[in-house]
């Protein structure tokens, strides 16, 4: 339990770092944007990104499990060299191909509900350059997290995030949409550079690059189900949003990503590591016994700390938005409880759902992924022009239950795996909870009486559990030692 704690809670401060630099940079946008504007940024970003999950061909995936399975450093290199080769080959593809087309023919950006400004064709043209920085990023934290550099990964990419964030602010506030653009390659170009530097450090060469066929195939099995999820979750979001725009207008897709950034932040934060840490531990033993515990102990550290702090996300609604964007955003607070209840949901497919690959049942969990950006995406289509941007919201939180129903009746019918009674307990009253909260939260802005009360429910709950999964004498105990070495030293 206390290496599982260790290493999420270095994860999680890489996260709050990640959330604190966002919670800067989103809310300059907000106000240099205007919703409508930072709509328009957020589909532009989402068509890179898309392209990026291509390019990086899901072996960011494949990377954390097969590193963290390979018998030697020389094997890992070979694993990562491979990597860089898909990478830039599909780059240089992409870059190829798709530059010319939108030169050509800018009204092909039309497609995505986007007017083809010379800002908004500027604003892609510039981001084929972030496409192949942020597929090396996700190879290179695959990589780290695989061989359990957790310490090392965290603290250089907390670094690189603080440093970038602060240089690259006076970018985007001078030239607003080509300027968010410019801040987000420059950023992510310079978490790659730290990223290296440590690679390099534990003796690592990040940028070898090698062809070797048996290897992109023994790195495909697990990339090419992970591109496949990828770009079929890229791909639904992307459609789901251009209909929103075409529905209704571009402010209501900048409404729904300022709540989809919030709720992601504090994701990220608490629960953001734990299916890679998971694969990554059950890639070196996938016994029975071996995923039971693995599943139970996560499961009572991070269903506590999740319903915690989406609990307390969703009773702060208000105060979030106004702290975090401007009054233009406080229309989000109708979204936030679906993507709250998605994201509670989603902590427990992860737990579920890694043993799959870690076992490798790739069609299994490809199947289930599918399933998942398929429901999400219909019911979103079809909500859209009843409810407007509360379709998307409530469509991606009907394919997330519906996610976890199929999850959880593989992982307990075919596995034949369990879960505790506790955790049960802990997961129907943490969605009680969060419930409450959520629902609380949405209709006040400020109401010192209702969020005080949910506060002082939520340590209450908070105490709870913490009895529950370690007992108060055993924690209060481990506090006091702490401090006592801290004194010591």
């Amino acid at each position: 339990m206390r290496s599982v704690l260790v290493s999420l809670i270095q994860l999680g401060g890489m996260q709050v770092v990640i959330a604190l630099t966002a919670v800067v940079r989103n809310k300059v946008l907000a106000y240099r944007l205007g919703a409508e504007g930072y709509g328009e940024f957020s589909q532009v970003a989402l068509i890179a990104l898309s392209v990026s999950v291509v390019v990086a061909f899901g072996l960011a995936l494949s990377l954390n499990r097969n590193v963290a399975a390979a018998a030697d450093s020389e094997e890992r290199q070979r694993l990562l060299s491979q990597a860089n080769g898909v990478n830039l080959s599909l780059a240089a593809f992409f870059a190829v191909v798709g530059v010319p087309l939108v030169l050509l023919d800018p009204a092909l950006v039309g497609a995505a509900g986007l007017e083809p400004t010379p800002m908004v064709v500027a604003s892609l043209l510039i981001l084929v350059l972030f496409v192949p920085l942020d597929a090396a990023v996700k190879h290179r934290v695959a990589f780290l997290t695989a061989i359990l550099d957790i310490a090392g990964m965290t603290s250089g990419r907390s670094l690189a995030l603080a440093i970038g964030t602060a240089v690259t602010l006076p970018v985007v506030w001078f030239f607003g949409l080509v300027g968010a653009a410019v801040q987000l390659t420059l950023l992510t170009g310079t978490i790659l550079v730290f990223l290296d530097r440590r690679c390099r450090q534990i003796g690592y060469r990040p940028w070898g690059i090698a062809f070797d066929w048996r290897v992109v195939r023994y790195l495909a099995g697990f990339g090419l189900a992970s591109l496949t999820a990828g770009f079929a979750q890229q791909f639904s979001d992307l459609l789901v949003r251009s209909s929103l725009i075409r529905t209704v207008d571009a402010a209501q897709n900048g409404i729904y990503q300022s709540a989809l950034s919030i709720t992601y932040q504090v994701r990220a934060i608490v629960l953001g590591s734990v299916g890679s840490y998971s694969i990554a531990t059950l890639s070196q033993d996938a016994s029975r016994e071996k995923v039971i515990e693995t599943a139970n102990r996560l499961l009572s550290v991070v269903l506590p700390i999740g319903t915690v702090a989406l609990a307390l996300l969703g009773l702060l609604s208000g105060p979030a938005i106004l702290i975090l964007y401007s009054p233009e955003f406080l229309s989000a607070q109708r979204v936030l409880p679906f993507l709250i209840a998605a994201d509670y949901l989603m902590v427990t497919i992860w737990v579920m759902g890694a043993p799959l690959l870690a076992t490798d049942r790739k069609a299994v969990w490809l199947t289930l992924e599918l399933v998942f950006a398929g429901v999400r995406s219909a019911a979103a289509l079809l909500l859209i022009p009843r409810i407007g941007v509360m379709g998307v919201a409530l469509g991606y939180a009907v394919g997330t239950a519906v996610h976890l129903v199929l999850t959880g009746g593989y992982f307990f019918g075919v596995f034949r795996y369990t879960v505790s009674l506790r955790n049960a307990g802990l997961f129907l009253m943490g969605g009680v909870v969060l419930a409450l909260m959520a629902f609380a939260g949405s209709q006040v802005v400020l109401d010192l009486r209702v969020q005080g009360a949910g506060v002082a429910l939520l340590a209450a709950y908070g105490l709870l559990c913490l009895h529950v999964v370690v007992g108060v004498p055993a924690a209060w105990a481990s506090v006091r030692r702490s401090l006592h070495r801290k004194a010591g030293s």
